[in-house]
C-alpha cells in the first residue's frame, strides 16, 4: 500500500492510504485507447508547435510496462519515494 501524507504549514496534517490495487485501475485507465487519444488531441491542440506524434503516447502509456512498475514497487516496501519540504512549510511524503 502506497501512503501519501500531507502536512501544511498550519500545522492541518492527512494520510491518504492507495492499495495497489487502485493504482492498478488507475493504469488501466491511463493505458486505454480512449484516454490515449484524448492525450495526443490535448498535446496537439497548440498548432504553434511542433506536433506530437501519437506513438509517444503508446510508448508511455504502456499497460505491460506500468504493471511491471507497479508491481516491482509492491517489492519494495518501506521506501520513501517523494519527500518534499517547501518554503513555507507545506511537507509531503510519498511511502511504499
Amino acid at each position: 500500500m502506497m501512503k501519501i501524507k500531507i502536512k501544511t504549514s498550519n500545522k492541518i496534517a492527512f494520510s491518504l492510504p492507495v492499495p495497489y490495487t487502485v493504482l492498478k485501475a488507475a493504469s488501466s485507465i491511463l493505458a486505454s485507447e480512449k484516454f490515449k487519444n484524448q492525450m495526443h488531441k490535448w498535446a496537439n491542440q497548440d498548432s504553434e508547435h511542433k506536433q506530437v506524434p501519437a506513438a509517444v503516447f503508446d510508448t508511455i502509456l504502456n499497460k505491460q510496462l506500468m504493471k511491471e512498475v507497479i508491481r516491482e514497487l509492491g517489492n519494495h516496501k518501506g521506501i520513501i519515494l517523494v519527500d518534499v519540504r517547501l518554503h513555507d512549510g507545506t511537507e509531503v511524503m510519498v511511502k511504499l
